[in-house]
């Protein structure tokens, strides 16, 4: 047993504590929900061997996880449905507790690297940076289908309206709840990046996804478009005048291209415009007359006579299957495949989609990474050269413009893992956990060049707690520029941090057997403090969801143990050691 911290070693305790900075944004009278957090993350730090010799870091370059508890609120209401029909929801509330899971493995192995911060504040769907992305139509009729949905779920009615894929979309009037608290989420991470004296990136743990979102029509589990929510504000609030968006979820964000065509002055090419929305609406209320004073008789104005492009100015930049959801192999539209497959740096379009493809070994990925899927990348960095030159360019004519200003978006989607359900990916087509470290990295190597280290991560997909808890261990390490190891990806890990996930999971009441075992109790133990509504009992009567194949197949189908050690073991029967940054701990010894 490792003997408790006294004196000086309290004071440095204490102290690396306050540098951690663990926060909570609440309502008047709210509760801090990260209290269970704190203590138990001030214990495992208090029974570390390591933590005296862990070097403190600037608050400026660490990254900051944001969680939005209110995330938890969007959940399938249809309670009248079959016991298999519930258990196909994939998107569900309990991808916050595995990501979580996640968050807890990357904090043990690199506590001083990460500020922890909470949000309970709602933000407003009416507000300025979301409807100059949606539309007001389409905001008001999405608001009005989350009001009504209670009482036609209480008919035992579908809530979501004829047309709408009804295994994709579902709803509740707490669903107004959970995209409040998104935007809140959205809003607090922007405005803690600019922030000279904070974390100059953030990862936000939020829920309903966005990058299928168009501007106004939802798809693949999506209302609103998070990652351009995120670019609008930062113009609106920080000047911000150009930004990229890295998409590395399975899926084509298709979503988030179309609205790329908007901001370039185009219409939309996905999704109906704001025009035809209002048609329907207006259609479905001659059945509802009641509900006719809820639509203005406003013309639909975010389609200019002349193309005039947006700012912020957008390049969106994707790695995905091709044979996938929104472009199913043998059933996706020829547009769709197109546009999945754009690639065009012209006419205020900066847009370049590369194909995931198989492989055999972690190495020849990464051969396919090094010379085919780093094209994103390299196409980023030339939209930013590019742009910057013509932005400086145009200010010496127009002194009225900001300066250039810039910020990198992560559409940070996890359903491309190894470890993912595959019925969720069934076209052979993954990616290696270590892929997530290397992609974050390099993310931030752009964001240092280009956008004085300005990133926001946002989670898009990742359905199985597998392909979340080492999907986004992984991501935060390489946010940090932190080595993860191969081992840290292996199946035995993996299948540790899947077991902390289950609804039945209790910490071990004796010293565990191995190495590997102890470290995943700590990393339960802290991991599951983060979202204290999954600690007794899942959401969604403890449903164990699986990946449906409606979604990918068409658009239009319906107490603790004792010791130290973080050590982790290689396999069943050989442990390894531990190598932590020269910055952060001297080398673990092995535990015998």
């Amino acid at each position: 047993m490792v003997s408790e911290p006294q004196g000086d070693d309290l004071d440095i305790l204490s102290k690396y504590m306050n540098d951690l900075r663990i926060e909570a944004e609440t309502e008047q009278n709210e509760p801090d929900n990260l209290k269970s957090f704190k203590n138990q993350f001030h214990r495992y730090l208090r029974e570390s061997s390591t933590f005296l010799q862990i070097k403190s870091i600037e608050q400026t370059e660490k990254t900051l996880i944001i969680l939005s508890p209110l995330s938890t609120k969007h959940h399938f209401g249809r309670n009248w449905s079959t016991k298999q029909e519930k258990s196909s929801i994939v998107e569900r509330p309990e991808r916050l507790l595995a990501a979580s899971i996640g968050i807890s493995a990357a904090l043990t192995m690199y506590p001083q690297h990460f500020s922890i911060s909470t949000s309970r504040a709602t933000g407003s769907l009416h507000s300025p940076h979301v409807t100059r992305i949606h539309g007001t139509k389409w905001i008001e009729y999405l608001e009005r289908l989350l009001n009504e949905s209670d009482e036609k779920l209480n008919r035992s009615e579908i809530e979501v309206p004829d047309g709408w894929p009804k295994g994709d979309l579902y709803f509740t009037k707490e669903t107004l709840v959970a995209l409040g608290g998104v935007i809140s989420t959205i809003q607090s991470a922007v405005d803690t990046i600019f922030d000279d004296e904070k974390p100059n990136r953030a990862f936000l743990l939020i829920r309903p996804p966005g990058h299928h979102s168009h501007p106004c029509s939802p798809s693949g589990f999506c209302f609103i478009n998070n990652a351009h929510i995120a670019i609008e504000y930062s113009g609106q609030k920080e000047g911000v005048t150009h930004a990229v968006i890295l998409d590395i979820d399975l899926h084509h964000g298709d979503g988030s291209q179309d609205i790329c065509y908007d901001r370039a002055g185009f219409e939309p090419d996905f999704g109906e415009s704001e025009e035809n929305l209002g048609e329907k609406a207006e259609s479905e209320d001659l059945k509802n007359k009641e509900a006719q004073d809820k639509l203005p008789e406003v013309p639909y104005d975010n389609t200019p006579e002349e193309r005039t492009p947006k700012t912020p100015k957008v390049g969106y930049f994707s790695i995905h299957d091709i044979n996938s959801f929104p472009t199913e192999l043998g059933q996706a539209s020829l547009n769709d495949i197109k546009n999945a497959s754009v690639c065009i740096s012209s006419h205020d379009l900066n847009i370049w989609n590369v194909h995931l493809e198989p492989y055999s070994t972690e190495e020849e990925f990464h051969q396919h990474y090094s010379n085919k899927y780093s094209a994103i990348l390299r196409k980023a960095e030339e939209f930013f050269i590019k742009s910057r030159l013509s932005h400086e360019r145009e200010r010496m004519t127009n002194e009225s413009l900001p300066p250039f200003k810039a910020l990198v978006v992560v559409s940070a989607g996890f359903d491309a893992s190894e470890y993912e359900d595959p019925r969720m990916q069934r076209h052979g087509v993954h990616v290696p956990t270590s892929f997530y470290a290397k992609f974050g990295a390099d993310a931030v190597n752009l964001a240092n060049s280009y956008s004085d280290g300005h990133l926001i991560s946002v989670l898009e997909g990742g359905y199985s707690d597998g392909a979340l808890t080492s999907g986004i261990f992984a991501h935060l390490c390489g946010l940090q520029g932190q080595k993860f190891l191969t081992e840290w990806g292996s199946k035995e890990v993996n299948k540790e941090l899947v077991k902390l996930c289950r609804s039945s999971w209790k910490p071990l009441q004796t010293p565990a057997s191995t190495p590997l075992k102890h470290w995943a109790n700590q990393v339960g133990l802290i991991g599951r403090t983060l979202f204290p509504e999954f600690t007794l009992k899942q959401a969604n009567n403890d449903i164990v969801s699986k990946p449906r194949q409606t979604r990918s197949q068409t658009k239009n189908s319906s107490a603790e143990s004792n010791g130290s050690s973080t050590a982790i073991s290689r396999s069943s029967s050989e442990v390894i050691q531990v190598k932590m940054e020269s910055n952060q701990a001297n080398d673990i010894k092995k535990q015998e």
